[in-house]
């Protein structure tokens, strides 16, 4: 099965002049004779799919994929999604016969009039992808997922990003265009070649060693220093996620940095509320660093298909130059090589640090269809600008982004769309 832009667009103005889907129903289409594509769009149709989804999950090997997992995406519509937010989950899934083979987690939202289709939990999930069965979630599978999503109603603009270049959606939007002046990547730090820390320690350079052993040294004046990994079932395992969202929001707030992510209410009472299993070493869990009795560093992280998401790291700023932090990080590398994990991901948005711990990256790529006059002025007008933006933005000093993020002005727009 193929489709053009023109046809989407076409299909979707009449989608929109017959009768949209209904809010909170689940609709049903037949794209070909053996597969079914059904959108769920309530927290209870969610709920009803929950074997079929985790079977899926279990069936795939793509590690890319956490933030399409049905624990991620439930709780993430409970918390965040419904008529009130402005989003609303779409997530299409495919079937043969019985069998869920493909499921795409998207969502509709928007902004000052621009009603868009996003990854579902957008700007949260950092990863824009598909979960396929490898047996039978084919590429045609994959296209009716994309057919369907492009024939919802109401909406100006769809925005795939960012989709890592192994996604099988890479080659289901290959009629779509891709965002121009999208660069983006993630940076990797591959730990199958080590098979224990101490062989990773010595395999750092010199002054590599003697920086992070200085580091470590000077962090212990103040204790001994102690490292854990705690999980959702530990007693402390909430009051932790919450001390580690607030020294994330200090740096922010000493940065002049805004995030959209965590200025939605109720963000630190989602990531409290997240799964792990630390049998499965699958799901949430929490790297802790104390020098004596003080907590110093927290890192939340997500383990998927044995590759570990940094997702927040957050650290007690008024020990910065200690750099708790980066004596917090190289722990929990350690302990990841010591279970068995073979990535240490820390996601979109390349930066100095993080390719300073890094020996690997994935191309990010990002893909736009308008479906509207509204989603081509966006397209065309609004979205090339962003890239120079934002350049611009975190190029001026951290006092006058404080300024600029207090004002509530351009810097939030830039950083919002």
């Amino acid at each position: 099965m193929g489709y053009s832009l023109l046809d989407a667009n076409t299909v979707a103005r009449m989608d929109g002049q017959k009768s949209a889907p209904r809010d909170g129903a689940m609709t049903t289409i037949m794209e070909e004779p053996d597969l079914t594509v059904r959108t769920v769009r309530t927290l209870e149709d969610i709920e009803a799919v929950a074997p079929d989804w985790r079977a899926l999950e279990a069936a795939s090997t793509d590690a890319l994929s956490y933030f399409q997992t049905y624990a991620w995406c439930r709780s993430w519509v409970a918390h965040f999604a419904g008529k009130s937010s402005g989003r609303q989950p779409i997530i299409q899934t495919a079937w043969r016969g019985d069998t869920l083979v493909a499921v795409w987690p998207l969502m509709l939202t928007g902004r000052w009039g621009i009603r868009k289709i996003v990854a579902l939990g957008d700007p949260h999930s950092q990863y824009c992808n598909a979960i396929c069965n490898p047996d039978h979630g084919d590429s045609d599978a994959v296209r009716s997922l994309l057919a369907r999503s492009l024939e919802t109603g109401r909406c100006d603009v769809a925005l795939f990003r960012p989709i890592p270049e192994s996604s099988p959606l890479v080659a289901a939007l290959g009629d779509v265009p891709r965002i121009a002046g999208y660069d983006n990547e993630s940076s990797i730090l591959d730990l199958s070649a080590f098979d224990s820390s101490d062989a990773y320690v010595q395999g750092l350079g010199k002054l590599q060693k003697r920086n992070r052993n200085r580091r470590r040294n000077h962090l212990a004046r103040l204790g001994e220093l102690s490292f854990e990994v705690i999980w959702p079932d530990h007693k402390d395992f909430a009051p932790l996620v919450a001390a580690g969202t607030q020294m994330k929001r200090r740096w922010l707030k000493e940065t002049g940095r805004y995030s959209t992510g965590f200025a939605m209410k109720g963000y630190e009472n989602f990531l409290a509320n997240l799964s792990g299993d630390r049998e499965r070493l699958e799901g949430a869990c929490l790297s802790v660093l104390r020098a004596g009795e003080r907590v110093v560093a927290v890192e939340l992280g997500f383990i998927h298909k044995r590759a570990y998401y940094a997702y927040i790291g957050g650290f007690d700023w008024e020990l910065r130059e200690l750099s708790p932090g980066k004596v917090q990080m190289e722990m929990t590398v350690c302990w990841l090589i010591d279970n068995g994990v073979t990535a240490y991901d820390l996601l979109a948005n390349p930066a100095d640090y993080k390719k300073s711990w890094s020996n690997t990256a994935i191309r990010l790529l990002g893909f736009a269809a308008p479906l509207s006059w509204k989603g081509r002025l966006y397209l065309n007008a609004w979205l090339p600008m962003l890239p120079a933006a934002k350049t611009v933005y975190t190029a001026v000093s951290a006092r006058l982004r404080r300024l600029v993020i207090f004002g509530q002005g351009v810097g939030c727009l830039i950083l919002c769309m």
